[in-house]
């Protein structure tokens, strides 16, 4: 497992059994991974009219996305100002549009599911930890406005006024939004089958690919085969000989609680986060609860009790501290292992040296944007469509 604690989302949800594989078939497009990942590309390439079949280890959104804390925005871990130094503004910019209409592909696709997804728009407050921060969000704001990105800079105390927070400054992004992640990837999944076929085979671990004759072959743990025309890694945070020679990932463990319903928010039931790294960040739940999460460490090994209790009292301090009107007691709290990138983007493309084979890793504290924009990245990539995008976050880059 890829998580340890209690854990919140799947208690809201009673996810759907899935067959295992016990026989050898074939499509014209397999998805390894049941994850946010996996059941984004899973319904991309079936609503395309791909025969699509997806497959997971265990049970469906059980491993990193059922830690997932569920903030959408189109603003990534790593400021716009800060990609365009090291990448290029060109580069730059079209990574931050593609993460805003990645979200915006969601927000579209939860339209057509059931409103326990819980999709709901957010402003989403960056604050500035320390006051030096606030120059840094100057500048970001700056980058933002000139290319079209919708925020707003606020002083000391307009940020105090309109959100009840004590810090020097904070960026307001706009267009962002909370969701319940587990039930989006069931909901997802749902209407993928019932509408396109798609076909989901649960407790169906791959053990290994090959290409042969332009196809790709695949074998189960469980001795079935799957030959496929286009195979899609999408295995989330998993440490496996298939993600080893990508060398640019790094593993670490964040941590999180959720609370107990409470009968006060902050203004606006913003979803806050700071300038800080590792950062802490806050947002609004469903039956009035708190998510708060944050305190990430550099460890790939996923955590024990023991951290786990130490770090969420320090996430519930923290909380005391930005809001000590607001009394919080923790339902829920658990520590999971996440993906990082050391340039800040996610791995989207085909594996080098092994024709029809893809991944989509959506490394990041985004990564569920990543995940929606980069399963439409792979459709353009198997249909032929090359864009200047994609050597962005090529594998071996």
């Amino acid at each position: 497992m890829l998580h340890n604690g209690k854990l919140f989302w799947p208690h809201t949800f009673e996810g759907h059994d899935y067959p295992q594989l016990d026989t050898s078939i074939q499509c014209e497009v397999l998805i390894v991974g049941g994850g946010m990942s996996g059941a984004l590309s899973a319904y991309t390439f079936a609503q395309a009219g791909y025969q699509t079949v997806l497959i997971d280890k265990g049970k469906i959104a059980a491993e990193s996305s059922a830690a997932n804390t569920g903030l959408l925005q189109y603003m990534s871990d790593k400021a716009l100002h800060e990609c365009i130094e090291d990448f290029g503004a060109e580069a730059a910019y079209h990574f931050y549009r593609q993460s805003y209409e990645g979200l915006s592909r969601i927000e579209a696709l939860c339209h057509e599911l059931p409103d326990d997804v819980r999709f709901i728009k957010r402003e989403s407050v960056l604050y500035a930890s320390k006051k030096k921060d606030a120059r840094f969000l100057k500048k970001e704001y700056v980058a933002l406005r000139k290319y079209g990105f919708p925020c707003q800079l606020l002083d000391k105390n307009e940020l105090k006024k309109r959100y009840d927070i004590e810090a020097a400054g904070a960026l307001i992004t706009y267009e962002d939004a909370e969701i319940n992640p587990y039930i989006f990837i069931q909901r997802l999944l749902e209407k993928a089958v019932s509408d396109y076929d798609l076909q989901i085979y649960a407790d169906t671990e791959l053990a290994s690919w090959r290409t042969k004759k332009g196809r790709v072959v695949c074998r189960t743990t469980g001795g079935a085969e799957i030959t496929a025309n286009h195979t899609i890694y999408a295995g989330g945070y998993a440490d496996n000989h298939f993600v080893k020679k990508i060398k640019k990932r790094k593993l670490v463990r964040s941590y999180a609680i959720v609370t107990q319903p409470v009968t006060e928010l902050w203004p606006r039931n913003a979803m806050l986060w700071e300038t800080a790294r590792p950062y802490l960040y806050m947002r609004h739940a469903q039956e009035n609860r708190i998510v708060i999460g944050g305190l990430d460490d550099n460890q790939k090994r996923v955590p024990g009790k023991w951290r786990i209790g130490r770090k969420t009292q320090k996430l519930k301090r923290e909380f005391a501290r930005m809001f000590p009107h607001i009394e919080i007691e923790i339902d829920a709290r658990y520590g999971a292992r996440f993906g990082e990138t050391k340039d800040g983007l996610p791995f989207i493309g085909e594996v080098p040296g092994k024709k029809n084979c893809y991944m989509l890793l959506g490394y990041g504290g985004n990564g569920t944007v990543y995940s929606a924009f980069g399963s439409k990245m792979l459709l353009d990539m198997v249909q032929g469509r090359r864009t200047q995008m994609q050597q962005i976050f090529r594998l071996d880059r």
